[in-house]
């Protein structure tokens, strides 16, 4: 079992304590490392340093053109949504009248966008497996 006060065995340098007093100061040399240079503290502001940030980039005259641009691009994505929606609709109606029968969409409830009747879409001998399998799934997540 070691000592508290053994030598380290794989320190190459012979033992300095610098809280020891011998009368004579440790030159820099001999000490493990090598003094950092004076800096100073940094805690008090000197105000020297700013930047100028625009906050209303619309007066500098370039801003308000910017904003013009984007104003007239956001519109024609507006509009190519709605020329989009408008299509979706026309096929949609064009389905319909040939006989094509197309489910109401009914999912999820604030915003429909599937169809989901697990009534008429799963058959009657899954339907309590289907059950039990999304309350597992269910339980395991959210628990």
């Amino acid at each position: 079992m070691a000592r508290r006060y053994d030598p380290n065995p794989f320190d190459e340098e012979e033992e300095i304590n610098p809280f020891a007093d011998t009368g004579k100061s440790v030159p820099a040399a001999s000490s493990r490392l090598s003094p950092l240079p004076p800096e100073p503290a940094g805690f008090r502001y000197d105000g020297g340093a700013t930047v100028d940030i625009p906050l209303d980039t619309a007066s500098t005259g370039g801003g308000y053109k910017d904003l013009k641009k984007k104003e007239k691009e956001l519109q024609a994505k507006e509009a190519e949504l709605r020329k989009r929606e408008q299509d979706i609709k026309r096929r949609e109606e064009a389905a319909a009248k040939a006989g094509i029968v197309l489910e109401e969409k009914n999912w999820p409830p604030f915003f429909p966008i599937i169809h989901h009747d697990i009534a008429n879409d799963i058959p009657i001998h899954l339907q309590r497996q289907q059950y039990v399998a999304f309350a597992t799934f269910l339980g395991t997540h959210l628990l």
